[in-house]
């Protein structure tokens, strides 16, 4: 075929001028589609120069090649689609964990795990169980029964921590009117992972296989089921972001060329590549290659959707800036691609390598989004070198791709003409716009409440919902401390040491609740302090001093009897002297002695019976007194009532004998008169030693009685003091309180097997998703650590983990990774843009601006979300958005300044001019559609994802009407040649900026 006629079929088809219009144009277009199969066998298809241009290979290839090069890559996606991995399956079973392994947090769940027996993860959910009525004996089976079922799910459930089923424990894990109790249960897989996840969803489907009683709902939520369920949600949210960022796209572009095959063009090509590059991450994540978790899926989505788009739109708009220059469409086609080729190629690099500089974090929310985004990016800027050079090629010789209008053109002529006329106070009106946006950074907070990050209707939400109508705040989110010892600490001396941790801890701000070795139940054991064991001691001597009181009694009416009992003795003692002399004993007198002698025996014998009881009580009494009393024996008191009992006693069994005795001689009398007499001897000494013994032992009782009641009454006080005051000071539990039921039970709960660590629940009064709990969490181990200084437990390790402690590690990471993906990101687009442009001002420029965009976006998106919606942005918006504002605006304001550096032998001015009419629609196109596309994030199921889009959206939105189109051409304006060092700008830009600057020679050749 003939050069003439090659161009008969190129170019837009003519109107025809007879009144055949459809069918001769119908013709026209058929005779062109059956060309163009026939474009890749001709030989000037591929020929280097045409009319002067020269024609890079690479573009003849791509416009000869055009038809195969357009099958091949929609055979590759569909073959990719067909034959690869769905990249939410993947997803969904290589998730990784939502923070990494060396988390202290992490670490001192999986220690938890190792020392108690279980293998433990920081995948704690609560059980949850709410009634409509108060819970009974049918509740209690159910809930017994479904704890077995999930202790028969060896796979998914590690350990279940269920307390309620304990009457000992079912106070501290049941609400107060009954309707609500809750268990834990330790998971499968660390928190985020696919494994947590499935062994999350498991356990849900355990309560559904096996419903509860009627009027009873089960919630399986907390810590790591709220995160589990935002996760979910930012998966479930991929589909219909894809949908809002088409529409958006389409929509814009529609409206902007006018045209559904121009809008087209932009759209096939980034549709394809997204359709490509999911597949190839998918199997990448699913060999293990790359890690991937779920931002991965709705952040890839955006990106490629915007950026691939934007590739199009910068080919497109060149395309026609050179048609409307007078080009013919196969030239313009050709110095489209020469021109912008270079651009798109530095761009997508930029990207890249923007996104792939978040691989340097530690976070995954944030490490697995990067690199399937730069594949994602990469597959974008193939297909926009390629399959979007190869729809031009087709395009341009069918006439599809004709600029309508110029309005747009004469728009940005007269914006740039005012720009450069007066840059200075466009600059500083620009910048004052830019800084109010900025002013609102202080009054930034940073969200963690993940509660809020996802819909409220999820199962975890509902859960916490339903907690607070019964149970106080955070019951279910508690952190989890930890103190390691190197001993076993099950013993009363490390049990106090203990006690004062816990004191320690519950009076840090914030907190409102700890339960322990030392808590069983919450509040404090009221046995478990020394002032209850004075106050009980208090009572038992109390009891005592009664005992003492009624023996003392006792004693008075025996010591009165007794010195009846002498006097008696001593006279029948002179009428036995008396008869001694007689002959006859049985005769006259004798027989009086006698009879009175007999009386003083029953007298005495009745002393001995009433001694006996009297005196065992007694003997009771001072055991007691002695078990009761630590060093009874070196108390006075407590010494002369022993030594009192003890005489008493000695009395009480000597006493006896000398009464057996006394009746056998008054028997044989009448044979053995001097023995009886002898006998009675020996009883009246006996009477004056008892009376010489019991007379100062009733001074010693009496005073013995009022030191005891003083005693009692100063342990009653102290105990009824600090009972009222500081119930849980002067915590002290005997060794033989460890035999007891309750506390058998609470060592085996907070106790490892061998006592070398012990637990404690950590309940905050406020949100514990919020930087509240963040603050109160930090001040909980200092709390710790310096109550155990100078106790038996100095030195122990002390971490903490759950709630509090995640969101601690959450902060710490996101703000270190925040800086190393910054300055990385940084770094890397500088470089880029140094080597494109060759001047250092003119990157800083560039660089500089964009982070000037990203502040501003901030403070807006602050602004809306914090200030208007009432929803504080996310930990992870800020980093997200910075990544991509940053590759992103940086495309934007560097094919602006590359634009700059091509028209510059025009003048300086006059080429700012030019850049800014040629690239003027073209860049705020793209920004729009990026940015419109950002904003399609809202349609997802999460705050998070609307947060991060939002600010993109708006970034690109200011580096866009605001950045690029004044702030940028109005630095290069005041700088002038400085803008442009340490590069060499050419004559004609010089004599334009100062012709001072020109020397003679320069002016004599132009002259």
């Amino acid at each position: 075929m003939k050069k003439d006629e090659s161009e008969a079929v190129t170019g837009p088809i003519p109107a025809p001028a007879d009144g055949n219009g459809f069918s001769d144009r119908s013709r026209a277009f058929g005779k062109r589609l059956r060309n163009e199969f026939s474009v890749p066998f001709r030989r000037e298809t591929y020929a280097s120069t045409d009319t002067g241009q020269h024609r890079p290979l690479y573009a003849r290839l791509l416009y000869g090649l055009s038809i195969p090069i357009v099958v091949l890559w929609v055979l590759l996606a569909c073959g990719l689609n067909a034959a690869g991995p769905q990249l939410e399956k993947v997803i969904e079973g290589h998730a990784l964990s939502f923070l990494p392994d060396e988390a202290s947090s992490v670490q001192a769940l999986s220690n938890m795990g190792k020392y108690f027996g279980n293998g433990g993860t920081n995948n704690f959910v609560a059980v949850l169980a709410e009634g409509d009525k108060p819970f009974g004996a049918e509740m209690h089976g159910y809930y017994a029964d479904l704890m077995e079922k999930f202790k028969a799910d060896k796979k998914h459930v590690v350990t279940t921590i269920d307390l309620w089923s304990d009457p000992s424990f079912a106070p501290a894990f049941e609400s107060q009117d009954r309707k609500a109790s809750f268990s834990y249960l330790n998971l499968a897989g660390n928190m985020g992972t696919a494994l947590a996840m499935e062994s999350t969803q498991a356990v849900r489907d355990i309560v559904k296989a096996y419903p509860p009683p009627a009027g009873v709902k089960i919630y399986v939520t907390g810590p790591s089921a709220v995160v589990n369920d935002e996760l979910l949600a930012i998966n479930r949210s991929i589909l219909p972001i894809i949908i809002a960022c088409a529409i958006c796209i389409t929509i814009i572009m529609s409206l902007t060329y006018r045209s559904l095959f121009t809008a087209a063009m932009p759209l096939l090509v980034v549709a394809v590549a997204l359709v490509t590059a999911r597949p190839i991450v998918a199997l990448l994540g699913e060999r293990g290659i790359i890690g991937i978790s779920i931002f991965a899926s709705s952040l890839l989505a955006g990106i490629v959707l915007g950026a691939g788009t934007d590739y199009g739109i910068f080919l497109l708009g060149r395309y026609q800036e050179a048609r409307r220059a007078g080009q013919d469409p196969t030239t313009a086609y050709f110095t489209a691609l020469s021109s912008v080729q270079r651009i798109i190629f530095a761009s997508g690099l930029t990207v890249a390598g923007a996104t792939a500089c978040m691989t340097l974090t530690r976070l995954a929310a944030f490490s697995t989004s990067g690199l399937p985004c730069t594949i994602g990016i990469l597959t974008a800027l193939a297909a926009a070198l390629t399959l979007g050079p190869a729809l031009l090629a087709i395009g341009c010789r069918l006439g599809l791709y004709e600029p309508r209008g110029d309005r747009a053109i004469r728009r940005w002529r007269r914006i740039a003409t005012h720009v450069v006329r007066w840059p200075g106070p466009v600059l500083a009106g620009s910048l004052a716009v830019l800084a109010l946006a900025i002013l609102v950074l202080p009054t930034y907070v940073i969200s963690y409440n993940e509660r809020a990050a996802q819909p409220a209707n999820t199962e975890a939400n509902l859960g916490l919902d339903a907690a607070d109508r019964h149970l106080p705040p955070n019951m279910l989110n508690p952190n989890l401390l930890f103190v390691e010892s190197d001993h076993d600490m099950r013993n009363s001396a490390d049990l106090i040491a203990l006690a004062k941790l816990t004191n320690a801890v519950y009076s840090v701000d914030g907190v409102q609740a700890v339960q322990g070795i030392t808590r069983p139940l919450i509040s404090p054991l009221p046995q478990g302090t020394l002032t209850y064991q004075g106050g009980y001691i208090g009572e038992r001597m109390s009891q005592i001093a009664e005992m003492v009181s009624t023996q003392l009694n006792g004693i008075a009416r025996i010591t009165g009897q007794i010195d009846q009992l002498s006097v008696g003795v001593k006279v029948v003692l002179k009428d036995l002297r008396v008869t001694q002399r007689a002959v006859d004993l049985p005769g006259g007198g004798g027989q009086a002695t006698r009879a009175r002698l007999i009386d003083l025996l029953k007298m005495a014998k009745g002393i001995h019976n009433e001694m006996q009881p009297m005196l065992a009580a007694g003997i009771d009494t001072a055991g007691q007194l002695v078990d009761m009393v630590p060093d009874c024996k070196q108390l006075l008191p407590c010494n002369t009532a022993l030594t009192g009992l003890a005489v008493l006693d000695g009395l009480n069994q000597a006493g006896g004998r000398k009464f057996e005795d006394l009746v056998d001689a008054s028997r044989v009398a009448s044979e053995s008169l001097p023995n009886l007499v002898a006998q009675v001897q020996l009883l009246d000494r006996f009477l004056s030693d008892a009376q010489r013994t019991l007379t100062p032992i009733r001074g010693m009782a009496d005073s013995l009685l009022v030191q005891m009641n003083e005693v009692t009454q100063f342990l009653r006080e102290i105990a009824d003091t600090y009972m009222k005051g500081d119930p849980s000071g002067y915590f002290f539990l005997p060794s033989q309180a460890f035999e007891s039921p309750l506390f058998q039970s609470a060592l085996s709960v907070f106790f490892s097997p061998d006592g070398k660590i012990t637990r404690m629940l950590v309940m905050g009064d406020v949100n514990s998703f919020s930087r509240e709990s963040m603050d109160y969490s930090a001040k909980i181990i200092p709390a710790a650590q310096s109550a155990l200084k100078g106790t038996s437990l100095g030195g122990s390790q002390v971490s903490i983990g759950g709630a509090g402690g995640t969101l601690l590690n959450i902060a710490a990471f996101a703000r270190e990774d925040f800086i190393t993906s910054a300055v990385a990101a940084f770094a890397f687009v500088f470089c880029v843009v140094l080597l494109l442009l060759r001047s250092f001002v003119a990157a800083i420029a560039v660089v500089g601006t964009v982070g000037l965009s990203f502040l501003s976006a901030w403070g807006l998106s602050v602004a809306i979300w914090q200030h208007g919606v009432g929803l504080p942005l996310h930990w992870a918006v800020a980093p997200c958005s910075f990544i991509f504002l940053v590759a992103v605006g940086a495309d934007y304001n560097l094919l602006l300044v590359a634009r700059f550096k091509e028209e510059l032998r025009a003048g300086i001015k006059t080429g700012i001019i030019r850049s800014m009419v040629g690239t003027g629609s073209v860049v705020t196109t793209a920004g729009l559609i990026f940015g419109f596309t950002m904003f399609a994030l809202i349609a997802g199921y999460s705050s998070t994802l609307a947060q991060i889009g939002t600010t993109v959206g708006v970034g690109l939105l200011l580096d866009t009407l605001i950045v690029r189109s004044l702030v940028i051409p109005s630095i290069a304006t005041i700088l002038g040649r400085w803008f442009w060092w340490p590069m060499r700008v050419p004559c004609r830009a010089l004599r334009e900026t100062d012709p001072a600057l020109v020397g003679p020679r320069h002016s004599a050749s132009q002259a």
